[in-house]
This record gives structure tokens, C-alpha cells and sequence, in this order.
């Protein structure tokens, strides 16, 4: 297990597990995680079922043997330490035995591969700042803004393949949901950060289930102006992690959670050079600290922040592309574990790809991706079932929504497809690989004011189902 993390950002350090396995045949259960420690021992359960600790540390505890009354299946691990039994956290662990694990839904691939295209919600004017992520449960959740009633809403699909959905109202107070951005919890259920703007307050909603029938809401920070643009990440600690807009000082602010529901964060300024932290984006690197792309509005330009630590108390910061780039960036930890961010050179109005040469992003390779046109704005990206990145955006000059599948990791080479061009679509976007590894993309169709996922039938979004035969 790697070295544990630097914890001081917290005013007190919080348990964290990050990982617990049971030994099929001896059924004992090793954790490994953090703060475990004390003059006492730490107490385990497993679905309310007390374990014997047979050796604890700071950073691994071994427990058990299981009774036989806790058979195989998801459970609910809960580990309290600390000599005042302050610390304490909970952790899915699945236990294997005769009895078959719970399967996930199957996939119902079209036998043609074609994209289909459907309506996920048509009740108004809805699907403003999409934001999608595949949960737990291998289904596609999609948080969304229903722009007649200025209500944050999720559309949970009921099949991999999202061929119908059910639809929850998350919060109606007030002018809510915009820049909204959706994550996986470490509870495996959706945890979403966006912008209050009747309030001016970055808020952040968790969902007791896959659906987001039952939520709670709490505000992160309350300073005024603050939450535009926020961006939501969960690394392997499940402290959740949001980069956001800081209106007043115009600056770009970080959110560290101090637990897994963000009941209360750290708040701290990334950047204050100037107006800074437009369309930020934020990712986990391969050393488990936040990145952020971001717009610099004063000198218009993409630029990066790296946290150095998972604190964020030092961090790293470099101008990537210069002079009208940035506005639209999304950034994803690429299969080498750099930093690939997708832009729009709204100067040019191309659609721009960087990326990092190294780990600390100070400089990244910069391909022109697709100019044909005006072409590039709100761009998102996710990494497809070969590893490589793919880019959902918006072609202006048409009004049509489009995918470039990049052809390697730098996407020096793309194949571009059209995916959606009936009326006016794509203003709004949002990607990520299905449980096939193949790209859904929710997007907003202007013309008809209406929430839409496209399900690709090949990675680069290429396979147009046919015209119906006219006999």
C-alpha cells in the first residue's frame, strides 16, 4: 500500500478507508486506510456484526474471522477508532461463497451498432449543463438544469442502454442548478456540486440512492458569488474535491471536503492573478492530487493548476496555450497518467487538444483537433474502451453536436463524426464511457428545449443509422 497522506489541511484528521478485502478461506477481513490509530484499539462491524481485531496499525487492520451468519454478498463494513471514538467510516466490501454475486444489468447491444439518439426528459425547457457519470449500479445518471422551473433534476436510466429513465427533483429553492457537475460517491451514489444563483452559494447535493429520490443538501461555501463554473471530483480517500469560480476576487477556488458527504470543506484560492477560473474542469492525477484546467479571462488563456499535495497548499500553475484559448475546457488523467485537456480557441474558433508532457504540466504537446467551420465550443471529454481520449462538442456553424475520437493519446489524429444535426443541439454537453466503454453523450436540443443522449455504436460516434426504406 502506498505511504499514507499528509492530513494536516484538516482541522481533525479524518478515518479513511481505502481499501478492504476478505480472505475467502480463512475469512478474515484486512483494511487499509488511514488514522486507524490510538491507545485502543479499533472497533469493526460488518453489517452491525462485531469482528475480532486481531492486529491493528495506523494504516491496516486485520479482523475476524467472519461468523457464519454473515454470508456472501455487499456488505456494510464501519470501522470507529480513536481513544474518545471520535473517528469513524464506512466502506462497501463484497463477500464471494457458494451463493452467485449480484450481476450487473446486462447490456442490450443493437444488433446494427448504430448511435441511437432519445429524449431523456421533454417536461419543459430542460437539460441545460448536463453532467453524466455511470454509478455503482452500471447505469448511466445524468444531473441536469430544468431551465423553466430553475430546478436541479436527475434522469436515472433504468437499462445500461438507457432506453427509459426515471426522472427526481433534487432542489427548487430558488434559482438552482446552475454549473452543475456530477461525481460517484464513495458510497457508489451520486454526489452533485452547482452554482445556488438566487442565493450566490456553491452547493452540494448527495443522494441516498442511485436515483436521487432522497437527498441531502448542504452549502459549501456562503461567502457571496461563489460556485460558478464547479467542477466535482471523488479521489480513492472519498473526500470529494470541487474547483469553482470565486465571483468578488475573481479567482479560482478549491473545495476540499473534510468528509464524504462535504458536510463542512476547506476553502482555499488556487489562483488570484487576475480574473481567473473560468470553465474550470477538475481531475484526480495519478498521484491522487486535483488538477484543474482553467480559463484565465484577463489574459485569455488555457492554464493548469496542480495540487502538489492533497491539501493543496502548494500548487503548481502553468499557461498551456495562449491568446483567446480556454473558453471551454474539460480535462481527463489520460492511460500514462497525464493530463489531456480538450479546449476551444475561440480566437480561431478551432477545437483544441493539450497534452501534458510531464506530470507537473508545465509545458503539453497542442494539436488542432477539428477547424472545420466554427467549431469547438463546450467541449467534454472522457477516455473510451481503447484507452484513447474522446471529445463531444459543439460545431457552431451548423448547430450541430460532434465527436472527434482521437487516434492517439496526444490527438494528433482524430476521426470526427456528426452525431446529432436535427435543429439546434449540442449547446450544452456532457460524455462519459458506457459499461460498454463506448461514449454516451447527454446534450441539450435547443430547437425543441429538451434533455437528449446519444448512445454511440463505435467509438468515434461514426455509424449513422440508415434512412427508413420509403417502401
Amino acid at each position: 500500500m502506498a505511504g499514507a497522506q499528509d492530513y494536516s489541511w484538516l482541522d481533525n484528521p479524518k478515518l479513511v478507508i481505502s481499501r478492504a478485502a476478505i480472505d475467502p478461506q480463512s475469512r478474515l477481513l484486512y483494511v487499509e486506510g488511514e488514522n486507524f490509530g490510538g491507545r485502543r484499539l479499533p472497533s469493526v462491524t460488518i453489517d452491525d456484526e462485531p469482528l475480532t481485531v486481531r492486529s491493528a496499525s495506523q494504516t491496516a487492520i486485520e479482523a475476524g474471522p467472519l461468523p457464519p451468519s454473515i454470508g456472501p454478498g455487499s456488505r456494510v463494513l464501519r470501522v470507529v477508532a480513536g481513544d474518545d471514538r471520535s473517528r469513524f467510516a464506512s466502506f462497501s466490501v463484497e463477500i464471494g461463497g457458494d451463493a452467485p454475486a449480484r450481476s450487473s444489468p446486462q447490456l442490450h447491444v443493437p444488433k446494427d451498432g448504430f448511435n441511437t439518439l432519445r429524449v431523456l426528459d421533454g417536461d419543459g425547457d430542460v437539460g441545460w449543463s448536463p453532467s453524466i457519470a455511470i454509478g455503482a449500479d452500471g447505469l448511466p445518471v445524468v444531473a441536469y438544469l430544468d431551465y423553466t422551473n430553475l430546478d436541479l433534476k436527475v434522469a436515472h436510466c433504468t437499462d445500461p442502454a438507457c432506453d427509459n429513465a426515471t426522472h427526481a427533483l433534487v432542489d427548487a429553492e430558488g434559482e438552482i442548478g446552475w454549473s452543475i457537475d456530477l461525481a460517484i460517491g464513495a458510497n457508489g451514489m451520486p454526489i452533485i456540486a452547482y452554482f445556488d444563483s438566487s442565493k450566490g452559494v456553491l452547493k452540494v447535493a448527495r443522494c441516498e440512492d442511485p436515483g436521487c429520490y432522497s437527498v441531502n443538501t448542504s452549502v459549501v461555501d456562503d461567502s457571496g458569488g461563489v460556485g460558478k463554473f464547479a467542477s466535482i471530483a471523488v479521489p480513492a480517500d472519498g473526500l470529494p474535491v470541487i474547483s469553482y469560480y470565486e465571483g468578488e476576487h475573481r479567482d479560482l477556488m478549491i473545495a476540499l471536503c473534510r468528509d464524504a458527504n462535504c458536510d463542512s470543506a476547506v476553502l482555499r484560492s488556487l489562483d488570484s492573478a487576475g480574473d481567473v477560473g473560468w470553465h474550470n474542469a477538475i481531475a484526480i492525477g495519478s498521484d491522487g492530487n486535483p488538477v484543474i484546467s482553467y480559463f484565465d479571462s484577463s489574459r485569455r488563456d488555457l492554464k493548469v493548476a496542480l495540487c502538489l499535495d492533497r491539501g493543496c497548499a502548494e500548487v503548481s500553475k502553468a499557461a498551456l496555450d495562449l491568446g483567446g484559448v480556454g473558453m471551454g475546457t474539460d480535462i481527463v488523467i489520460g492511460e500514462d497518467g497525464l493530463p489531456f485537456i480538450a479546449y476551444w480557441d475561440f480566437l480561431n474558433d478551432d477545437l483544441k487538444a493539450a497534452h501534458c508532457d510531464d506530470a507537473r504540466c508545465k509545458s503539453a504537446r497542442i494539436f488542432r483537433v477539428d477547424t472545420a467551420g466554427s467549431v469547438g465550443s463546450n467541449p467534454a471529454v472522457a477516455l473510451g474502451a481503447d484507452g484513447l481520449p474522446i471529445i463531444a462538442y459543439h460545431d457552431q456553424s451548423n448547430s450541430d453536436l460532434k465527436v472527434a475520437h482521437c487516434l492517439d493519446a496526444n490527438c494528433s489524429d482524430a476521426e470526427v463524426s456528426t452525431v446529432d444535426s436535427a435543429g439546434s443541439v449540442g449547446w450544452h454537453i456532457a460524455v462519459v464511457a458506457g459499461a460498454d466503454g463506448l461514449p454516451l453523450i447527454a446534450y441539450y436540443d435547443e430547437t425543441n428545449g429538451d434533455l437528449k443522449l446519444a448512445r454511440c455504436g463505435d467509438l468515434a460516434c461514426s455509424r449513422q443509422a440508415p434512412p427508413p426504406s420509403p417502401f
